[in-house]
């Protein structure tokens, strides 16, 4: 009885009961849900075509999916990075560290370095593999190898570098394309440009690029940049250790690791290079003599810095000089050095920049002038590209845009400036705008607008511009599906190497394709890298 009112009240789990077949009960497969009552991505998370960006650098690897605005992680190319699987040795109490310069330790924290007459590629692809495989598995979640990868590489990269790194991928994964995308060009398009002028402040080198519709047209590159700022932090540093007591100083731990995060944490607090305050304010308390006694009383105790220096089992405060630590500064990266004497790749970063602008023409200068972008570790100090800009303004004032130098070149200098001022035409003329009568009602009201709808151009002047960076400017172009220059096939690479990077270049064939793809009503693809 209970039975029959069972299955006059639920028929329907009888039914399917019957249906069921012998075993475990299931969720029955012939469900189905509506599109418009479920999320677009219930059915799949994520399209298996789209491609994985990977930003490679010596220092790290950035790595993550196309259409976003960031990369899922990023992993540093550290000492522990290349350590054995259950080594902890340097987790131990006991456990001292080995005594080691700071320019041979930093070796171990590159990938690769422009000198490779001392690496190891074997190690180099051992890094660069496992480096690769903690992005995929413990990050990006995905099958390693059946998407695109897009390669975010800088713009000079050793030829055995590029054919290790091309060589892995290709070996240990299979993926059938590896884009490769040049990270200056990338960074303009992450800054919604088309043109400007790259400083990007690395760690090796310093290297500047001057980039047109999207084309480098200028590269140029000093030994001035991070490296050269710690191993001189660490010096300053190695000097204020000496200063302590005896028993202090036995303590005191001094290794690439304290010596890094020093150089972080000082630059993001303007202790290396101060923030300078404005001019009005400056002149205000020069002006109030009763502040300035007092001023000269704390300046002895905010001229230095007190930090807890590590040791061996905690800590201990020790003062640095802030005026030391903001001289090394300068002097490593911006300071001009002796011009009669110098060398190309050994030139501050505001002699470099002034050295670009100087090469290319006048066109290309005004454009890129108020469009500069600085990338890079040395872009987080803050105060360094304020101080680059400001140096770089008193270099163009002292010389203008000549290359020649001399004591007569002052007063003919200011003899074409005064010509030159003479002659300028008003704003107005300019813009073929010309103003109106002061009885003509009709044609005031036409100046008027035709002055709202004129071009206004950004004045030639030195102008930082904030941008996302090479990684989120490889991710919109691949999000545009364009396709690049240098697009590796993958059978084409395993049989012929870097040479199967190379296109064709012939004139007449680009043209017949470009024709081709005209006639059938197809958009002609064009393209961002800088190689080929």
């Amino acid at each position: 009885m209970a039975s029959t009112v069972a299955s006059a009240i639920r028929p329907s789990l009888r039914e399917a009961s019957s249906r069921q077949q012998s075993g475990s009960p299931h969720t029955p497969t012939s469900r189905f849900l509506s599109s418009a009552q479920s999320s677009p991505g219930s059915y799949s998370f994520r399209a298996e075509e789209d491609p994985i960006i990977i930003e490679l650098d010596p220092r790290g690897l950035s790595a993550g999916f196309q259409g976003e605005s960031g990369p899922q992680c990023f992993i540093p190319f550290t000492s522990q990075s290349s350590r054995r699987v259950g080594d902890y040795r340097t987790f131990l109490p006991e456990f001292r560290r080995r005594r080691q310069d700071v320019a041979s330790k930093s070796k171990e924290y590159e990938l690769w370095r422009n000198d490779l007459k001392d690496v190891d590629l074997d190690l180099l692809e051992d890094k660069l593999e496992r480096a690769v495989r903690e992005a995929y598995n413990k990050y990006l979640l995905v099958d390693a190898g059946t998407a695109r990868l897009v390669l975010v590489l800088p713009s000079l990269v050793p030829h055995p570098v590029l054919s290790t790194a091309l060589t892995l991928l290709f070996e240990r994964w299979k993926y059938s394309t590896i884009t490769l995308l040049p990270a200056p060009t990338m960074a303009i398009v992450g800054a919604g440009l088309r043109s400007g002028l790259v400083v990007e402040v690395g760690w090796e080198e310093t290297v500047i690029t001057a980039i047109y519709e999207y084309r480098e047209i200028n590269v140029r590159r000093s030994v001035r940049a991070m490296k050269a700022l710690t191993i001189k932090i660490g010096a300053l540093l190695e000097s204020v250790k000496k200063e302590q007591d005896e028993s202090i100083r036995d303590s005191l731990v001094l290794d690439f690791n304290f010596i890094e995060e020093f150089v972080d944490r000082a630059g993001a607090c303007h202790a290396l290079f101060p923030d300078t305050p404005d001019d009005l304010s400056a002149r205000t308390k020069a002006l109030n003599l009763e502040d300035q006694q007092h001023t000269v009383a704390i300046g002895d105790d905010a001229a230095s810095m007190v930090i807890d220096w590590p040791t061996d089992t905690s800590s201990r405060p020790i003062a640095v000089s802030k005026q030391a630590l903001c001289q090394a500064s300068l002097d490593t990266l911006v300071t001009p050095k002796n011009e009669e004497h110098r060398d190309d790749h050994e030139q501050s970063i505001s002699q470099l920049l002034y050295t670009t602008l100087l090469t290319v023409s006048s066109d290309v200068r005004s454009i890129c002038m108020s469009r500069i972008i600085f990338l890079g570790r040395g872009s987080a100090v803050a105060g360094l590209s304020q101080q680059v800009l400001d140096t770089t303004n008193s270099i163009i004032g002292e010389h203008g845009w000549t290359p020649i130098r001399g004591k007569h070149m002052t007063a003919k200098r200011s003899s074409f400036a005064e010509l030159a001022q003479a002659r300028a035409a008003p704003p107005d003329a300019r813009h073929d705008v010309n103003p109106p009568g002061a009885d003509d009602f009709v044609e005031a009201r036409l100046f008027k607008q035709k002055s709202k709808d004129v071009y206004q151009p950004v004045a030639a002047v030195l102008r930082q511009v904030e941008s996302l960076g090479p990684w989120a400017g490889a991710s919109l172009v691949a999000s545009l599906k364009a396709k690049s220059f240098v697009e590796i096939e993958r059978e084409r690479f395993l049989s012929h190497g870097l040479a199967g990077a190379h296109r064709d270049l012939d004139p007449g064939a680009l043209h017949q394709q470009r024709t081709t793809a005209t006639k059938g009503s197809e958009r002609t693809s064009w393209t961002l890298a800088g190689w080929g």
